[in-house]
């Protein structure tokens, strides 16, 4: 499963409004990486001006998100910034919205900027950002990486951090579709490609997937009995289909109950557990086993493709080094994989067996 907007769904667009290239390393990126050690001031630097009151009010619930996320020592903290890199880019979005890390204000050297690590595209853009007045960037240069900059703090950012939890996926996605039909009215640009992108990734807004929002701390008790209450209307409906998920038709008004359908059971059927506790109000559901049952398996589904993503890079480098030849490019591969298959992990009694 893969979180909200991924990553090169995300690269994608900003290389159309930012830096074109066909090229695996981003040029500008390297060139700015050559650049900063020549920069005069590090003490001076750019933020974004926000007057717009509707994103002021965005820019507080970013700043108390990523605050608490940097603040916290609970496990959904240490999920969602489980990198160095997811770290530095939190802090650098605090930077860029006008305010001081708890960690304090400082600037890490720029790393690496290959297309496949997509956190390259929202560090490299917030530095450039924050220091191309000094490196002299036209005005228009600078005003794209302003746009690109303003989607990554008050929005991207945001949504990413928030996708280690399955439970919270389908409000979170739906919040960041409305969030974005919004900003639509003050760059339709970036908001377009945005939803373009998000509406690629609505897996967690299938009627399969709607149900996790019932083990949400985000979904207020009114709501959840709401979509319990649908959930029992279409247990009497006809019997499940099987077939690949559809994605939803979103509008300005929908809502989490507006996507519940006859598929939505397939959590019930699956874990086979009953669905008499939805009929129960919803304070009342922990002392149930089966709700017990269907609240551990949702809140283990995994659902980052950081693990992806290195293993895109991983061999990326691995193929082009060791051969160019595309027919012995694939039989090392095969021999990789016939190999992880005998030694899945590095255990004294897996090492035995070699």
């Amino acid at each position: 499963m893969s979180p909200p907007c991924d990553g090169n769904s995300h690269k994608c667009d900003l290389e159309a409004s930012l830096c074109p290239t066909s090229s695996p390393d981003n040029p500008e990126f390297k060139d700015f990486k050559k650049s900063w050690d020549n920069l005069a001031d590090k003490s001076s630097f750019k933020t974004l001006n926000i007057d717009n009151r509707q994103l002021k009010q965005q820019r507080d619930i970013v700043i108390n998100f990523i605050r608490d996320r940097l603040s916290s020592s609970d496990d959904t903290a240490a999920d969602c910034l489980s990198r160095d890199d997811y770290r530095e880019c939190a802090e650098l979005m605090l930077i860029l919205l006008g305010e001081v890390p708890p960690r304090g204000m400082h600037w890490l050297k720029p790393g690496a900027y290959h297309h496949a690590r997509w956190m390259s595209t929202v560090l490299y853009s917030a530095k450039m950002f924050a220091f191309g007045e000094q490196l002299k960037y036209s005005k228009t240069k600078m005003e794209n990486l302003r746009r690109v900059c303003m989607f990554n703090a008050m929005f991207y950012v945001n949504a990413w951090l928030s996708t280690v939890s399955a439970a919270d996926a389908p409000s979170n996605d739906l919040q960041l579709w409305h969030d974005l039909s919004n900003y639509s009215k003050t760059d339709p640009g970036v908001a377009g490609a945005a939803l373009t992108a998000l509406n690629r990734h609505l897996w967690y807004l299938t009627e399969e997937i709607v149900p996790f929002a019932l083990f949400s701390n985000l979904v207020s008790e009114p709501e959840k009995r709401q979509i319990a209450c649908q959930l029992l209307k279409v247990r009497q409906a006809e019997p499940l289909e099987n077939g690949i998920p559809v994605f939803p038709q979103l509008n300005t008004s929908t809502k989490l109950i507006h996507l519940v359908g006859k598929k939505s059971l397939l959590l019930f059927n699956l874990l086979n557990i009953e669905s008499g506790w939805l009929s129960v109000p919803p304070a009342q559901w922990k002392t149930v086993d089966d709700f017990q049952q269907a609240d551990t398996f949702v809140r283990h589904v995994k659902v980052v493709n950081d693990l992806s993503e290195r293993a895109m890079k991983l061999i990326t480098d691995f193929a082009s080094t060791i051969t160019k030849d595309e027919e012995q490019r694939q039989f090392l591969l095969q021999t990789v994989e016939a190999h992880r298959r005998r030694v899945p992990d590095f255990t004294k009694e897996t090492l035995k067996t070699v």
